[in-house]
């Protein structure tokens, strides 16, 4: 089972919808965790994202991506409690080293929360375009503006987890060896065979006539209403995040003390966010191979 979530081909709106408009869906909710610090609606964010990956079927996937998330984002909060001095509520006073007194406090304790709730909710929405975004797709769209280009990214996907096998395996290798080489070596190794391998495929990819690679017609696709669904979510989540940082709305200056915007406006923006989230999924489902008809 593979930490990194893996798109999937499946049966539902999102994945049905072209690369574009599920893209588009994600980056709206990635600007959100962008714009904002508020607790409030990291948390809302956070919340659509999920709600995205359960109408999704990626579920799962998004479990394996805050495994990912989680151990970062405690770190976020134990380094900023300890090396920012900032706050007027002490809550710890852990003495001097080297010169320099650590006192704890709660506004460092906040403001450390706020960056890894931001963090938490980017890697979710990460893991979100990882699972349920077609990457296949995402380089097919691009081929007309840089077909060669395209080829390369294509190729560098499908060849790093065979590079890393290779890599594993010249690992064990060298352990069963009575004086083992050292990281250096294996690292030389490794790159060797990257450089081999990337000559022998690019005198395979000649010789089948890529070298005179040219910039593929432009192919007309009707538009589907789950392109239009997720494209409307995504221009939804994206005009009521700007409206309502452009408002003044969902404030958070952690220091000197914790300043934090919670009222109505807030709590309304973060239900939003989950409700434009959902709007899409509510669209008859989609059927496997036949879902852009």
């Amino acid at each position: 089972m593979s930490v990194v979530p893996v798109y999937r081909p499946r049966a539902t709106p999102m994945h049905a919808a072209r690369a574009g408009a599920s893209g588009a869906f994600c980056a709206s909710l990635a600007l959100v965790a962008l714009l904002y610090e508020n607790p409030l609606v990291l948390g809302g964010a956070l919340a659509a994202t999920v709600v995205a990956a359960v109408g999704a079927r990626a579920g799962r996937e998004l479990a394996r991506a805050a495994w990912v998330a989680l151990p970062l984002a405690l770190l976020i909060v134990a380094v900023n409690a300890l090396v920012s001095q900032g706050g007027a509520t002490v809550i710890a006073r852990l003495g001097s080293f080297l010169g320099r007194r650590y006192d704890v406090t709660l506004e460092a304790l906040a403001a450390g929360g706020a960056a890894a709730l931001r963090i938490v909710a980017l890697v979710a929405v990460c893991g979100l375009f990882s699972a349920a975004v077609d990457p296949d797709e995402i380089v097919r769209s691009l081929r007309r503006f840089g077909y060669r280009s395209a080829l390369t990214a294509a190729l560098a996907c499908r060849l790093v987890p065979l590079l890393a096998r290779d890599a594993a395996r010249m690992s064990d290798a060298a352990r069963c060896r009575p004086s083992p080489p050292g990281r250096v070596e294996l690292v030389r190794a490794a790159l060797g065979g990257a450089l081999e391998r990337s000559l022998d495929l690019a005198a395979a990819l000649e010789v089948r006539g890529y070298a005179g690679a040219r910039r593929p017609a432009r192919t007309r696709r009707p538009w589907s209403r789950h392109d239009l669904a997720f494209l409307a979510a995504a221009a939804a989540i994206a005009a009521l995040a700007i409206a309502a940082r452009a408002a003044g709305a969902a404030g958070f200056a952690p220091y000197p003390t914790t300043s934090l915007d919670a009222g109505a406006a807030e709590a309304g923006l973060a239900a939003a966010l989950a409700l434009a989230a959902a709007l899409p999924f509510a669209a008859p489902g989609a059927r496997l191979g036949v879902a852009r008809a």
